[in-house]
């Protein structure tokens, strides 16, 4: 089997673990507590049954047989029984999941069964029955289990990211989010993870839709805001309130010894079938006789901030759902600031509970406006009198003196005195900017093919038998593939061959796309000298997204352009685009070493003959055999090869067309031959085929005169 031959083999060392191997370990880190849908990684709490399976050469993707020879370990295929946990349970399912590569994956594609963190929980029976002293039932944990896990050959779990369903997930506005105002109370009153905050003390009609409905919960509905938060990290509760409160436009006050929730918004808003009315009554009109002075003080002190450092721009950035979860930023500007003052952003607010594109673009804008818009602060004092005051409030001031009539600001810190003085600090109140405009995004992406996309199988192939012109007098096969439908995830082929159909080996692999196709209109015979220039020739390259380019005519008579169409060897000057992947060809060279220039149907095969074309050189002990082979897609990452079992073999009769003779290559040398007398025997020879083959060896003996 000379076609089937391999190189000489060198051992290698191959590297044997005896466990799983991490990077890092911790085990006392917190369980992260997930709400809505959101991406986190697991932790891996208990492994066991450890295998190493050896891989053989010509293993995995290999053909039957293989090529025959001892078999030799070339690497490990890992595997072990292992819990990975996700967060706090209960869940309510497992989406998405991503391991090495963009294309998302699920359990059932793992092998992966979910305990969604119930409490109690029983123990994985799998676990209790090889393992019954180490099976943990982990209630209120929820996570991921396989007898079997694949490792790969770094014995590692490797890069995975879940799509965790957890609490309150779909409560919010767009259905896979969470509603901010659930969310909230969950965190702070929850027995088993919140932060032990009564629930008496919380005032529920601020914050949960009432018949006024001014509540916080109506207005994250109405104004489009909802959220999945994930908390995998050290962080104080009031940090992280701060936080959604900032995201929702919104604030908290301590006031009659409840907790109250009150949003920013100043404008009405209805959608989503509800409607929410900001409280906007002014409790108290007030003027130079309710203020508290001394004298020679001003009873209005406004501080004024500078518009050149105001920011106009501000991103949020978010964990997108629709680019796979991946960070990047929502950019809100003001470009009148911008052109005004110059670009001044802000820092970035980090907000990863945010998967809503269309989310983050609200609340960045809010930021924005508030931070542009909201410059001025007031500060005075009233008498105790005004004791019924909150924070949030607002009122109304009157000041002759510093131009302010009736000027409505809003309460944001009181602080009273041991004498019952109130001191106060308010900010202006221009209405309108705590509402923000819904301005069209662009959902971004990554842009990153996916590692694993299972390339198409290849088009039929060009197999072809160069004359010696061509070969060099050695005997060669040409051999042109592409990806069916031009598929942009093909990174070429492996190529198998076989002598019986049945045991196949690897002999070489192809890397890039032929440009082949097939005659769109019919090609006359050609009969007259070169170049054709009578004749074009029309192909069709849909099939493989193949590209032409024209040439000059010294470079076509060369056979820079060479193509092989149908048993015809031509070339062409000029390549004329008449549609996507068609096209005319004309300034011909037909019959070239040694074919014949014919007629060619409608649907006749067209190939390029260029670099693309593997040439693998035939040894003679195969000419006139029947060879198979079989072409094993892979992705242009050499990952997703298609199982060889499923690939279609092409046979093909080896004729040593490519074959120069020893008479033959004497004569093409212009060397004399003597054969001795006639009576003596001739010991030369010159095989030229089979009798059912064409005879393409050309030697040119000089003129008749010479």
């Amino acid at each position: 089997m000379g076609i089937l031959r391999s190189g000489n083999a060198t051992a290698t060392q191959i590297t044997k673990y005896s466990g799983l191997q991490i990077q890092s370990t911790s085990s006392a880190i917190p369980v992260p507590i997930a709400w809505g849908r959101n991406i986190l990684s697991p932790n891996v709490i208990w492994y066991n049954h450890f295998l190493a399976l050896p891989q053989y050469s010509g293993g995995k993707g290999g053909g039957k047989g293989g090529g025959g020879g001892s078999k030799q370990a070339t690497s490990y295929d890992y595997r072990c029984a292992i819990i990975m946990a996700l967060c706090e349970g209960p869940i309510v399912e497992i989406g998405n999941i991503w391991t090495s590569s963009t294309t998302p994956t699920n359990l059932a594609a793992l092998g992966l069964s979910l305990f969604n963190g119930t409490t109690p929980q029983a123990p994985w029976a799998w676990a209790s029955a090889y393992y019954p002293s180490e099976a943990l039932g982990y209630p209120g944990v929820a996570y991921v289990c396989n007898p079997f896990y694949d490792l790969g050959a770094s014995a590692s779990v490797g890069d995975n990211n879940f799509e965790v369903c957890g609490f309150l997930s779909g409560s919010g506005v767009n259905a896979l989010d969470c509603d901010p105002a659930q969310v909230i109370y969950d965190f702070l009153t929850n027995s088993q993870y919140g932060v032990g905050f009564p629930a008496a003390s919380i005032d529920a009609s601020s914050l949960y839709a009432n018949a006024g409905d001014t509540s916080y919960q109506t207005y994250c509905w109405t104004a489009g805001i909802a959220f999945s938060p994930v908390l995998n990290t050290k962080e104080s509760a009031s940090s992280i309130l701060s936080r959604w409160l900032q995201l929702t436009n919104s604030t908290v006050v301590w006031s009659g010894g409840v907790l109250k929730f009150l949003p920013l918004g100043d404008s009405a808003i209805t959608a989503s079938g509800k409607t929410w009315t900001p409280d906007l009554t002014v409790r108290y009109a007030l003027t130079d006789e309710d203020f508290l002075h001394s004298e020679g003080e001003d009873p209005v002190k406004i501080t004024r901030s500078d518009p050149y450092a105001g920011y106009n721009q501000q991103s949020v950035e978010i964990q997108a759902r629709s680019d796979s979860y991946n960070t990047g930023p929502i950019t809100a500007f003001d470009q009148s600031a911008i052109d005004r003052f110059g670009l001044r952003a802000a820092s970035t607010v980090t907000a990863h509970e945010i998967c809503d594109i269309a989310v983050g673009q609200r609340a960045a804008q809010l930021i924005l406006q508030r931070g542009l818009y909201i410059r001025n602060t007031f500060e005075f004092r009233l008498s105790a009198e005004f004791c019924l005051l909150d924070p949030m409030d607002l009122v109304s001031l009157t000041d002759p003196l510093l131009g302010l009539n009736a000027t409505v600001v809003r309460i944001t810190d009181i602080e009273e005195a041991d004498d019952g003085a109130l001191s106060v600090t308010a900010e202006e109140f221009p209405q309108g900017v705590a509402t923000s405009v819904a301005y069209p995004i662009q959902a971004k992406s990554n842009g990153v093919p996916a590692g694993d996309v299972t390339p198409n199988s290849i088009n039929t192939p060009l197999i072809i038998e160069p004359p010696p012109s061509l070969s060099g007098g050695v005997p060669q096969l040409w051999i042109g593939a592409s990806a069916q439908s031009a598929d942009p995830n093909w990174g070429g082929c492996i190529v198998w061959a076989s002598l019986d159909g049945t045991s196949y080996a690897e002999v070489s692999s192809i890397a890039v796309p032929a440009r082949q196709g097939v005659l769109s209109a019919s090609l006359a015979t050609y009969g007259g000298s070169n170049p054709d220039s009578t004749d074009t020739l029309a192909a069709d390259l849909t099939e493989s997204g193949g590209t032409l380019q024209s040439t000059n005519s010294a470079s076509a008579e060369a056979g820079v352009t060479l193509c092989y169409v149908d048993g015809e060897y031509l070339t062409y000057t000029t390549a004329t685009l008449t549609a996507t992947s068609k096209y005319n060809l004309s300034g011909l060279y037909r019959g070239l070493n040694g074919s014949t220039p014919g007629s060619h149907a409608i649907g006749g095969g067209f190939c390029l003959l260029d670099s693309a074309i593997l040439k693998y050189d035939i040894p003679n002990a195969d000419i006139g055999q029947t060879i198979y082979l079989k072409f094993q897609s892979v992705n242009i990452f050499g990952g997703a090869a298609q199982d060889i079992s499923t690939c279609t073999a092409y046979p093909y009769r080896i004729q040593g067309t490519g074959v120069l003779g020893p008479v033959a290559t004497t004569l093409a040398v212009g060397t004399a031959m003597d054969y001795g007398l006639a009576r003596q025997a001739d010991s030369e020879n010159d095989d030229f085929g089979i009798v059912s083959a064409p005879v393409v060896s050309i030697i040119d003996l000089g003129n008749l005169t010479s």
